[in-house]
């Protein structure tokens, strides 16, 4: 599935990263160099080692290998209560679709997730036996979220999960104050990597003549918040993108309903309920507590997301093991089906919604670039009418080795290629720089990446062109 998705060029966020690669030169370019945010190490590493120009499916092929190896780590902590909760963790990980959306492109996400998974796993481990804690387990944790905040910073809200469910945990068989003591112990060297991974990050910036520089900056917005939230509960369980005006009203019920499911799991017991109360019911609010910007991408909210997945798979495989006499009458037998069906419905809703998504190929801008070598077989003029699109251009062009020049001033080149999210919409026909263009190919975003785009062609050479295939009738 992952494979299946990861077809198409590279997209607006991807794009830039094979540009700052290419620029950084060397590995230890990719480190101090680069200085913006759009720059996930390991991932950059990754792009560099295969050079600008290189396959999509390659410069992906680093996310689509920690995405698998993800799910047999949630099938590893589903593991530790049985075969089924295996089973049923590694399914729900292997289809959600915003785990095969960003462990399907080239970016960091999918790599800081496998090593946020594996520090809950070894994290988990230890609170289910404390003696597997040791020195040598907390080296492990500190060198799984060095390598998580090198892949993406947002690592750090695992860390800071990890820690507070740590603690936690740990009070319930000990003093507060010993309950922190052990919780430190163990996760000082992630503490410590937090600190170096950040420290380079921003020292390196600090000591540049750029600083730390931003791609997309916004505010915080509430509207923007609820609708991230929406959608990234949606993704992670493959339901409709119910859109913003629900995400402004109706962001509560998934959030409710999931945190009910954590205080169940608590109830049992099991060490899953206070992570998934952390990371579901406080974590999220965060965001309008302290007025966070950014907050209307659902990929800052991957902690969530993971949460939700043991969450909801450990409910449903509880559903369907539940000891005998645990229940009375036809309780557990109808329970048992209850989660037989919500996990088909589970799987069903998200294969759909990965087809689907995969089919948009997120804009594939490769299609822009062999609509204008059909058209001009030696070399081409584009212009674009803002910067976003010109990484993507340069990127596709460079992998199909095709001679394209990119402006944004006038003189009317024979190519002109827009956002429509900008314009509203692709009309048929547009004017730039005095000259009429007709419209060649649009194509739309895929749901969580991506960038939609509409192709023009001066509607003299489109008319030449139009001459020359009648000609030859």
């Amino acid at each position: 599935m992952r494979i299946w998705s990861a077809r198409g060029g590279l997209w607006v966020d991807e794009a830039w990263s094979a540009i700052f690669a290419a620029r950084a030169r060397t590995p230890l370019g990719v480190f101090l160099d680069i200085n913006h945010d759009n720059n996930h190490h390991l991932n950059t590493l990754w792009m560099q080692m295969w050079g600008l120009g290189a396959a999509p499916l390659a410069l992906r092929s680093l996310s689509i290998a920690t995405g698998t190896l993800t799910i047999l780590v949630a099938g590893a902590i589903g593991a530790r209560q049985g075969v089924v909760h295996a089973l049923v963790a590694a399914l729900l990980f292997a289809v959600s679709p915003i785990l095969v959306n960003y462990g399907s492109e080239a970016r960091g996400y999918a790599p800081m997730l496998l090593a946020a998974m594996t520090m809950i796993w070894r994290v988990a481990r230890v609170l289910d036996d404390p003696q597997c804690r040791s020195p040598r387990t907390a080296l492990g944790l500190g060198g799984l979220a060095l390598l998580g905040l090198f892949s993406q910073l947002t690592m750090l809200f695992f860390v800071l999960a990890i820690a507070v469910w740590a603690v936690w945990v740990m009070a319930r068989r000990m003093p507060i104050e010993a309950a922190l003591g052990s919780a430190i112990r163990l996760l000082l060297p992630s503490i410590g990597a937090c600190i170096l991974a950040i420290g380079t990050t921003f020292g390196a910036a600090a000591l540049s003549t750029t600083g730390m520089q931003v791609g997309d900056y916004s505010g915080f917005s509430l509207a923007g918040w609820a609708t991230a939230m929406t959608r990234m509960v949606s993704s992670t369980l493959g339901l409709p993108d119910a859109g913003q005006w629900v995400g402004r009203g109706i962001v509560v019920v998934p959030v409710v309903a999931v945190a009910w499911l954590g205080l169940r799991v608590r109830s049992r017991r099991s060490a899953i309920g206070p992570f998934a109360i952390v990371a579901i019911a406080v974590f999220p609010l965060l965001f309008p507590l302290l007025q966070i910007g950014n907050s209307s991408f659902p990929r800052y909210f991957l902690l969530t997301v993971v949460a939700i997945l043991l969450l909801v798979a450990d409910d449903i495989a509880h559903a369907l093991v539940q000891p005998r006499g645990a229940s009375r009458g036809g309780r557990r037998r109808w329970g048992g089906v209850l989660a037989m069906l919500g996990l088909g419905a589970i799987v069903v809703a998200s294969l759909c919604e990965n087809l689907a998504q995969a089919a948009l190929r997120r804009g594939d801008p490769g299609a822009a670039i062999a609509t204008m070598a059909a058209r001009a077989p030696r070399g081409a003029a584009v212009m674009v009418d803002h910067l976003r699109p010109v990484a993507v251009l340069r990127v596709a062009a460079a992998e199909a080795h095709y001679p394209l020049a990119i402006t944004g001033d006038c003189p009317a080149r024979r190519f002109l290629q827009i956002d429509p999210s900008v314009h509203d919409r692709a009309s048929p026909t547009i004017v730039r720089c005095g000259q009429r263009y007709r419209r060649l190919v649009v194509r739309r975003s895929a749901r969580l990446s991506g960038a939609a785009w509409a192709l023009y062609e001066r509607a003299d050479f489109a008319a030449l062109g139009q001459t020359r295939g009648q000609a030859t009738h």
